[in-house]
């Protein structure tokens, strides 16, 4: 078997990862080096295949100043901007907010979601996040031991089967190492040491599998990340009301006193002898013009949180209940980087059982740890009928009542209890400790059969993840006995403190423990074949064959299990049951369920003619609860001349739903926006505006979504050492899976009637949201890149750039809906940018080399608030485009030793400006799907070996 001829034809036709490495196990009669797509295989003509592949190495990581999988992933241009990492996703509001991602953190390739984009750990699969099942958390990926990262930008249902729609990383880990080495790696914020981050890692191997036969090897990173808070930073703010940025809240550490029936404000009351509005909300420090007095206090503008279509009663009775009420800046209590501990640990042993056939097995195990901080709980006092629960207006006898009538509030009654919405700093902020592991066994045997080459392998993963509560939730009923007392003071002046007695009976009503966890399982069986079928004109026709047996299992638990411990998550006060507890995340348990998949596939390598070559691909999986779905590739590479190849795919892909997305959720969330409900606000006001509750869950009878896509693009060199690039793409999805919000649910009331669940009486008592299959969507754009090198009589110079262009992307909500645009405006989940390209300019001479890096990340719409805000004419409209430059310096000049220093974001550029609604996306004045918080960054990494 001319082995020679059929790698080079299907590294040529640059084949998914797995293929390559069919031909990886040498003949008997001759040594081949590994097929690999490097680092150096996109800057050559020759190695430039069928499929566009972007390689990182794990110097290139280093030199740019990279120290984890996210911030990588950053840089890659086909990367979508989504709300895909801990700190986007610390929002408990949000309508498409997911409150199981449990600070992990995903992949997003194109824009279409982490369950559409497939990771692989050495070219197989692993178990997706243990609580959401959606995607791996990519912090899970032991990122010391990482050789490169592949990232293919196409659809490879055909290769791999489901969730590769937007395209397949591979994260190739270090094999066949001899020695020890060392590192320690260390980035810290020049502004201030809040947000250090540190690792530290070992590897250690034994033999070289061509001369001894067998290699061990085992590699240990620790990792510990401070937490950054808004705090630290001065732009982290949510009020800025001249840019149309305020919080959109009415609760203040020092309580709002509101309206109530039997309360001291009753309906509302005039202030001073000379204004006749009745104001429904009032605060003592709003009437001083001192919000700011408090912490994170802020006076509330309700000029702005008014509907540009309100009408004059609407706009008053607004004026009425907003003029003298203070808020907090909520936003800003947030954090901007996630305090992390982690821990991974990777193992690999190969042996050479005889000449054509090797056995290998590897482990990978890793735990992290990310605490989620937010801002403290909000409540609003309230009553029951039920005689056991009563009210927990603060008392008239009570050591702190503030007598409003005093400071001119003229109908304020002080012979009867005060009604208040109180913010809970003195709870301190809502800390949520995220545990995540991940672990797969895999034992795997490859080699030569007469002339063909195999490969087999049989592995077991398994994740589990879950959140406890760790501090500032309390339980309901505990708290409502605890207010109801008088001893907590809601009206602490500023410079004042709660007393001892007040902070003991706080911490009495805390809740502590597991909230909720999951688990994921996969286990698959896998083998192909590969070789020659035979000898066309043009050259050998390769093919692969290959099968893929594998089972998926999940499962989620609202509750530790054990009843005494368990915690229920509601939004109310007024409740008598002990495990509640108030606004804490949750969705319904799940039992174990699973799913079976089976599949074939196979591969040709066709050379038609000279400089034209075929690749032919086709699976067929078995999906149990979906049936069969087929899904074939065909793609082209045709170089004319040496200088010149013109190369293209187009294929279907398939992404069944998660197990989550299947199923209903029953635990509810408060809506923080107020609504008029069409039916029951004409004949009482009272629901002209109100809050109401709500569930995001899942949906049993959603389908899987399918794609048409495709790939046309031409690499030319021009010179010897310089190549350009460019690949246009589009991919259509239908039955697309996407989550539908409460906002568009109310904001189409006459679509959506069944979803709103009235009691006999008519009230709306929940209103359903989430998964559904939506009509469709159409996306295209343009990846495009260059690279050269140079040598000079001062040294080496390299230079390379990748970057996307997004010409559309275009979404349909549901069926007999015209599709909307999203490139370049703001979304809820996902941002898609008009462009974003990474550049880098590399000097080496002798054991010196230095990098010049920089990211460019385009503007776009700011939110639109018209449906609920009046912006100011100073208002942002427009968010800036995001720019960065890094720079770093290493030398190798001492023996086994490398010391690489550098600094990220070498301007310290600041986050453009957003006014976004903080309810909607996280981020006060600022998006984290965007911009680093870190500002200036040193960075350090150091290596050494012992071999």
């Amino acid at each position: 078997m001319n082995m020679k001829k059929l790698t080079h034809s299907l590294a040529l036709l640059g084949l998914s990862t797995h293929l390559a490495s069919m031909a990886q196990t040498p003949s008997a009669t001759q040594s081949l080096p590994r097929v690999e797509i490097t680092g150096s295989s996109i800057k050559r003509i020759q190695a430039e295949g069928a499929l566009p592949i972007e390689v990182i190495t794990a110097d290139d990581m280093v030199k740019r100043g990279i120290d984890s999988v996210q911030q990588m992933l950053e840089q890659v241009s086909g990367n979508a901007s989504g709300a895909d990492q801990a700190v986007s996703n610390n929002n408990i509001f949000g309508g498409d907010t997911d409150r199981l991602t449990g600070g992990s953190a995903n992949a997003n390739l194109r824009g279409f979601g982490p369950g559409s984009t497939l990771v692989l750990l050495n070219g197989r699969r692993v178990s997706t996040h243990g609580m959401s099942g959606g995607g791996v958390d990519i912090n899970t990926i032991p990122f010391a031991a990482i050789q490169r990262v592949e990232v293919l930008k196409d659809g490879a249902s055909a290769i791999y089967g489901t969730d590769a729609i937007g395209g397949v990383i591979n994260f190739i880990l270090k094999k066949d190492f001899e020695g020890v080495a060392v590192g320690v790696d260390v980035s810290s914020p020049m502004e201030s040491s809040a947000g250090m981050k540190r690792r530290a890692s070992m590897t250690v191997g034994k033999g070289k599998l061509d001369n001894d036969g067998f290699n061990v090897m085992a590699s240990l990173s620790m990792d510990k990340n401070d937490i950054l808070r808004g705090s630290d930073r001065d732009w982290a703010s949510g009020f800025n009301p001249a840019m149309g940025l305020s919080p959109n809240s009415s609760s203040s550490p020092f309580a709002n006193i509101i309206t109530g029936s039997g309360t001291a404000l009753g309906t509302g009351s005039r202030v001073g002898a000379t204004d006749p509005t009745r104001y429904t909300r009032i605060n003592l420090l709003s009437m001083r013009g001192q919000c700011d007095a408090v912490t994170e206090g802020t006076q509330f503008q309700p000029e702005l949180w008014t509907r540009p279509t309100a009408t004059a009663a609407q706009k008053a009775s607004n004026i009425a209940s907003g003029r003298y009420l203070c808020n907090t800046d909520y936003g800003s209590q947030y954090m901007l980087a996630a305090p992390t501990e982690a821990q991974n640990l990777v193992m690999h042993g190969s042996l050479k059982l005889s000449d054509k056939h090797t056995a290998m097995v590897e482990l990978t195990g890793s735990r992290v740890g990310v605490l989620s901080e937010l801002t403290p709980t909000q409540f609003s006092t309230g009553s029951s009928s039920n005689a056991a629960i009563g009210n927990n207006f603060y008392p008239v006898n009570g050591p702190y009542y503030l007598n409003l009538k005093d400071q001119g509030v003229l109908d304020f009654d002080p012979t009867k209890p005060i009604s208040y919405r109180f913010r809970m700093q003195d709870w301190g902020n809502r800390v949520i400790d995220n545990v995540s592991t991940n672990g797969r066994l895999l034992l795997a045997l490859e080699g030569v059969v007469g002339k063909y080459d195999y490969k087999l392998g049989l592995s077991r993963a398994a994740a589990a993840a879950h959140s406890n509560l760790h501090d500032g939730y309390a339980y309901s009923s505990k708290l409502h006995a605890a207010m109801k007392t008088g001893i907590i003071n809601p009206w602490v002046q500023p410079g004042q403190t709660q007393t001892p007695q007040a902070m003991a009976l706080i911490e009495s009503t805390k809740a502590r423990g597991k909230v909720m966890g999951g688990k994921t399982g996969l286990t698959q069986f896998d083998g192909s074949l590969s070789g020659e079928l035979m000898d066309l004109p043009a050259g050998p026709l390769g093919f692969a064959v290959g099968f893929d047996a594998r089972k998926e299992t999940y499962e989620f638990a609202n509750t530790t299990g054990d009843p005494d411990l368990a915690i229920t998550c509601v939004s109310t006060l007024l409740t008598t049951v002990a495990s509640d507890v108030l606004l804490c995340p949750g969705n319904s348990g799940v039992p174990l369920v699973s799913r079976d998949i089976h599949a074939v596939y196979g591969e040709l390598a066709v050379p038609v003619v000279k400089g034209l070559d075929l690749q032919l691909a086709v699976r067929t999986d078995r999906y149990s609860g979906f049936g069969n779905t087929t899904n074939p590739k065909i793609a082209f590479r045709y170089q004319p001349a040496q200088s010149l190849v013109f190369r293209g795919s187009v294929n279907t892909g398939f992404k069944a739903p998660t197990f989550q997305q299947q199923q209903i959720n029953t635990a509810p969330q408060l809506s923080t926006g107020k609504w008029a409900d069409p039916v029951k606000c004409p004949t009482d006001p009272s629901y002209c505006d109100f809050q109401p509750n709500y569930t995001a869950g899942g949906n049993p009878d959603l389908k899987p979504e399918k794609s048409k896509q495709g790939t046309f693009g031409v690499v030319w060199a021009p010179a010897d050492n310089l190549t350009l690039s460019a690949d246009y793409w589009r991919v259509d999805l239908a039955d697309r899976i996407r989550k539908l919000t409460l906002t568009e649910v109310l904001n189409n009331y006459d679509l959506f009637t069944d979803r709103f669940i009235r009691d006999a009486a008519g009230n709306v008592e929940v209103i359903r949201t989430g998964w559904i299959n939506a009509a469709g969507s159409s996306t295209k754009g343009l990846d495009w890149g260059a690279s050269g090198s140079v040598k000079s009589g001062v040294g080496q110079w390299s230079a390379a750039i990748n970057g996307t262009h997004m010409l559309s992307h275009k979404e349909a909500a549901l069926e007999n809906q015209p599709l909307v645009e999203y490139v370049g405006t703001f979304g809820t989940r996902t941002l898609y940018l008009r462009d974003k390209f990474t550049a880098s300019l590399t000097w080496s001479q002798g054991p010196w080399s230095s990098t010049l890096t920089g990211t460019y990340k385009s503007g776009y719409k700011d939110q639109d608030l018209s449906d609920r805000a009046t912006m100011p004419a100073t208002a942002n409209t427009d968010v800036n485009s995001y720019t960065t430059f890094g720079l770093s310096a290493t030398y190798r000049g001492f023996k086994d030793a490398t010391i690489t220093v550098g600094i990220r974001n070498l301007f310290d550029v600041k986050p453009p400006f957003t006014h976004h609604d903080v309810d909607d996306v996280a981020g006060a004045g600022w998006d984290p799907r965007v911009a680093d918080p870190f500002g200036r960054t040193l960075t350090v990494s150091m290596k050494y070996s012992f071999k």
